[in-house]
């Protein structure tokens, strides 16, 4: 028969060498973002706590929730929605219940040191809080939209207080933010990002106690920093997303809810709120009496501003 084809002629090593190797897995940003098996560890989601996917259902509607909320109704109205409709309740119902549904879980009496991305029980129990303080912000400004201005702030100072109590209970004296931080403490720029996250938390508490025709939105706007974060954790600890991918998210989600309260209630909330903040972490500051000069100073400065333009 015929002979074969002969092989093509070998490239010269001096083209090869001056031909690039393409790593396609440095190409792929999945790995910097998932574990090799995360994908594959989704299934570890179901468990034998949850057996009737309760907590799972409340989650994806949650998950759908801030989807339909940030990326539908804000985009068109410019509001998040909220003007006391049978929806709008049973929107912040699935998220309180979400929260409280985490109960079905076994997790860590105590934070464990060099694991601080893994949910424990002070943790557990402070989303449960901040979450009802949430609905309870919502509740007040649908039900009694004419209630007195130190409503909403009496509102918020009982769940801190539970809030502390938890922490008597069950924690050491750090939060997750402060956690992460001192775990990353060899970089500046992890330490940066840890002073924003705890702004956040002081934003979102002027978001509340501030007066604004809009608060039930507001009330909803804290949610979806509380729980992508528990979301996040969650997803971590079962080794589907790596610790940067929490920091991605979770950054992102804060971005819109801080957007959101700055676009609504103002720089100069803004601004009286990073003076609050600077107070409590430079002076250690009691908490609720950092508030309380901040509703009386922000009363003046818009009794001011009034006055001016009379």
């Amino acid at each position: 028969g015929p002979l074969p084809p002969p092989p093509p002629p070998p490239i010269p090593p001096s083209l090869s060498q001056t031909i690039p190797m393409i790593d396609f897995n440095v190409l792929n940003p999945l790995p910097l973002l998932l574990y090799k098996d995360g994908v594959r560890n989704i299934r570890k989601l179901a468990t034998r706590e949850d057996k009737h996917h309760i907590h799972k259902t409340l989650g994806i509607l949650s998950v759908l929730s801030f989807v339909y909320r940030y990326g539908v109704v804000y985009p068109s109205t410019g509001t998040l929605g909220f003007d006391g409709s049978a929806f709008d309740w049973a929107t912040m119902a699935v998220h309180t219940l979400l929260a409280f549904s985490s109960i079905l879980f076994r997790v860590p009496a105590k934070r464990i040191e060099d694991k601080p991305m893994i949910i424990y029980e002070e943790y557990r129990q402070h989303a449960m809080v901040f979450t009802h303080r949430c609905f309870a912000v919502y509740a007040l400004a649908t039900l009694f939209p004419g209630a007195p201005t130190w409503a909403a702030p009496v509102v918020v100072a009982l769940h801190h207080l539970m809030a502390d109590y938890i922490t008597k209970q069950h924690g050491n004296g750090n939060t997750a933010v402060r956690a992460n931080s001192k775990k990353l403490k060899t970089s500046g720029f992890y330490r940066k990002i840890g002073l924003l996250y705890s702004y956040y938390q002081f934003l979102a508490i002027a978001s509340h106690i501030v007066p604004n025709d809009r608060l039930a939105d507001l009330g909803y706007n804290a949610i979806i920093a509380i729980q992508s974060s528990a979301f996040m954790m969650t997803l971590y600890r079962k080794k589907i997303i790596r610790g940067r991918t929490h920091m991605i998210i979770y950054s992102f989600c804060l971005f819109l809810s801080a957007f959101h309260i700055i676009r609504v209630q103002g720089l100069l909330v803004a601004g009286l709120t990073a003076a609050a903040f600077f107070t409590r972490i430079t002076f250690r500051t009691n908490k609720y009496a950092i508030w309380t000069a901040f509703r009386l100073v922000l009363a003046a400065a818009i009794g001011l501003a009034g006055a001016g333009a009379a």
